[in-house]
């Protein structure tokens, strides 16, 4: 298996909360990963603010958008980077300015109000009682205001140790380092605010890694919604209490979803378990809940072709072949019973045109 790096990685030795206080951090990107070990082999270089933004250096002090290292993390990508020391930021800096003639002047363009937020305050960081925290967001667009955070988390000030989550009421557990998440570090003020924000929601979503315990060839995870004083964990579409905080084991860890997070990992949680033996599916407009099913537009099943997505649509008259890949929609996989029950309640008359 070929090595993927990824950002937020350490080149060894980086104290843990150092990737989330640089301004940026740089990358040299290498085709088909040849010549690593010589910065002269890149074919350019780059610089990341998150593990999302990333842009490419033009050349003579400019940079520009760029997607090339999100898709040599792609598994079917053969490029490779890795990150660049200041001496070799300085040489591809200059053989860029080189190979390319300088342009004409032209007004500065502004960084995003966020970005602008972010490094502010990586710049501002100072550890708290021995930490440093840090606020976690759904979004880049979101760090401009502590109060849309839905998680705090911090590491110790020293630089080693584990990352915790504030759960309540004074009670850190383990967690991850958010190295695919979108987080500021705060200071003493926005640390209580934020933890107050939290012991106060009205609804609260945990993700629970039971630490390397497998099952089905995948770590296993329970999904949590906190209600007032209530935990409940998902049960196909529904929900059953749980007591899982009362039962957390050494070496599990704790993430705090945001809403919208949570929603994509409940989703890929009821497709993972219903699966490919659930013949049936139950259409719903894109965006609209599936474990609500009075939300169904029509009810569908995938016709046997191992080379086509083909459908064919369930009427009163019976089936209906559609040439619709029902890609504009939300499905959810149901069995042959619910199919049956749902079918007899002659509620689905309005589909694609066949």
């Amino acid at each position: 298996m070929r090595y993927k790096f990824q950002w937020g990685q350490s080149l060894g030795g980086d104290r843990i909360f150092e990737p989330y206080l640089a301004d940026y951090r740089y990358y040299a990107l290498f085709r088909d990963g040849r010549g690593m070990s010589d910065v002269l082999n890149a074919q350019g270089l780059y610089r990341s603010v998150t593990v999302y933004e990333e842009q490419r250096y033009e050349g003579h002090g400019r940079w520009g958008s760029s997607r090339d290292l999100s898709y040599a993390r792609e598994r079917d990508s053969d490029d490779e980077y890795r990150e660049a020391t200041p001496a070799e930021i300085e040489q591809l800096m200059r053989r860029t300015d080189a190979e390319r003639p300088e342009p004409p002047p032209r007004q500065q363009d502004e960084e995003p109000a966020a970005v602008l937020a972010l490094l502010a305050a990586r710049r501002r960081a100072e550890p708290v009682d021995g930490h440093y925290y840090f606020a976690e967001f759904d979004g880049l667009g979101d760090v401009v205001n502590v109060d849309r955070a839905h998680a705090l988390i911090r590491c110790p000030a020293d630089g080693h140790g584990n990352w915790e989550l504030f759960l309540h009421d004074g009670t850190w557990v383990l967690s991850q380092e958010p190295r695919q998440r979108y987080v500021r570090p705060v200071g003493r003020e926005d640390v209580q605010r934020i933890s107050l924000g939290r012991e106060t929601a009205e609804v609260r979503y945990f993700d629970v890694w039971l630490g390397g315990a497998v099952k089905d060839g995948g770590y296993q995870h329970v999904l949590v919604r906190r209600t007032g004083s209530a935990d409940e964990t998902i049960d196909d579409l529904g929900w059953q209490a749980t007591d899982l905080f009362a039962r957390l084991e050494p070496g599990w860890w704790v993430l705090e979803l945001g809403e919208r997070g949570f929603r994509s990992s409940r989703y890929i949680a009821v497709m993972t378990t219903r699966g490919p033996s659930f013949g049936y599916q139950a259409v719903f407009r894109k965006g609209y809940s599936v474990y609500d099913l009075d939300n169904i537009l029509f009810l569908a099943k995938r016709m046997p072709n191992p080379y086509e997505l083909e459908y064919e649509l369930w009427t009163p008259r019976g089936w209906e072949r559609t040439y619709s890949m029902l890609v504009g929609y939300t499905t959810l996989p149901i069995s042959e019973e619910e199919f049956e029950r749902l079918a007899a309640l002659h509620r689905y008359p309005k589909h694609p045109n066949p």
